[in-house]
């Protein structure tokens, strides 16, 4: 089934009782998870008819939302979302299986998973007897040819023009993840001047020599070689980039390598760490190089120059610095 029909049973009030979402799109499938709470759940009632689950809930409590009846609605939904449901390692595996088995047909179930690696399709129970059940959405990166419209609505909501050209560009740049082209097309709309964007505006907010260069600057930091810093800044000041744009790209990447210091503080090894922000969005050669840069930083380190970057890009907001004097300042004030 592709998501435009899983859309029409959803508006029409005609869903099945259990879904599985396939595919490497996770942006669509968070839209699809958000458009069936919207259609099937009221809010008033949410607390009766709706769960969540971003772990694998002990079968007996699911089994207990599925089997009761929905309050004052026909519908119940449960969404089990990256729970490890088909992993062989899986407690309870004949008993999950039994449950999707059997669902009521006042239940709507959204179950998501890891895709398994290629040429290793997964033989859990848990799975067969889903998608025996239910019915598999699929969810593949869209083509160019949708993604360019897309990316003309997104520019559109923050009060600015691309041209299919230019939207190409971006793709070719980032690739066709939804998550990753949205976040990306954010700093674009945010710091192109005029209302067309064009490409120097994308090349001052993506391009990879620049982006490598702030890694690069971060590393110096994190070492004290405060002459690495400003030579680092040097060379991006001649490659004429646009330093507002380097600040806000700075910050972006302490908050990655924040995430990836939680992630490694939970024990995850690097390399599951890079999936993870990965799956959240962050381009995978940013993602690797920020659980590099964390698994050597403490979490309050990082913490503090997210907020002195915060306070330099609040003071080029407000006028108060010049944005490559800001840039300067920020690692001077970083106490390298």
């Amino acid at each position: 089934m592709s998501y435009d029909e899983f859309k029409s049973e959803i508006r029409a009030g005609l869903p099945k009782s259990l879904y599985i979402l396939s595919g490497p799109e996770a942006y669509l499938k968070e839209r699809c998870a958000a458009d069936a709470k919207k259609r099937l759940v009221d809010p008033a009632l949410e607390c009766f008819n709706f769960q969540s689950f971003s772990e694998a809930p002990d079968v007996s409590a699911a089994k207990d939302f599925v089997f009761s009846a929905p309050m004052m609605s026909e519908r119940k939904l449960l969404i089990l979302r990256r729970c490890g449901l088909f992993a062989q390692a899986l407690r309870q595996k004949a008993e999950w299986a039994e449950l999707f088995a059997s669902l009521p047909s006042h239940v709507c179930v959204l179950v998501w998973e890891d895709e398994p690696e290629k040429g290793k399709k997964s033989s859990s129970p848990v799975r067969k007897a889903a998608e025996k059940a239910g019915v598999t959405v699929d969810f593949p990166l869209q083509t160019q040819a949708k993604l360019v419209p897309w990316l003309a609505k997104a520019a559109a909501k923050g009060g600015k023009l691309i041209d299919a050209d230019c939207a190409g560009y971006i793709i070719a740049s980032v690739g066709r993840s939804m998550s990753v082209l949205r976040s990306e097309m954010e700093k674009i709309t945010a710091y192109a001047p005029g209302g067309q964007i064009t490409r120097a505006d994308v090349d001052a907010v993506l391009v990879r020599p620049s982006e490598d260069r702030l890694f690069k600057l971060i590393d110096a930091i994190m070492e004290g070689r405060r002459d690495l810093c400003y030579g680092y800044i040097c060379e991006m000041r001649q490659n004429r980039a646009k330093p507002s744009a380097l600040l806000w790209t700075f910050s972006e990447q302490l908050v990655g390598i924040y995430r990836a210091r939680l992630l490694l503080s939970e024990g995850l090894r690097q390399q599951a760490a890079a999936r993870e922000l990965t799956k959240g969005g962050i381009v995978p050669f940013v993602a690797e190089k920020s659980v590099r840069i964390a698994s050597r930083s403490s979490e309050e380190r990082l913490e503090r120059l997210i907020s002195l970057a915060r306070e330099a890009e609040r003071s080029i907001k407000q006028g108060k610095s010049e944005p490559w004097t800001a840039l300067e300042m920020l690692v001077a004030e970083m106490r390298i």
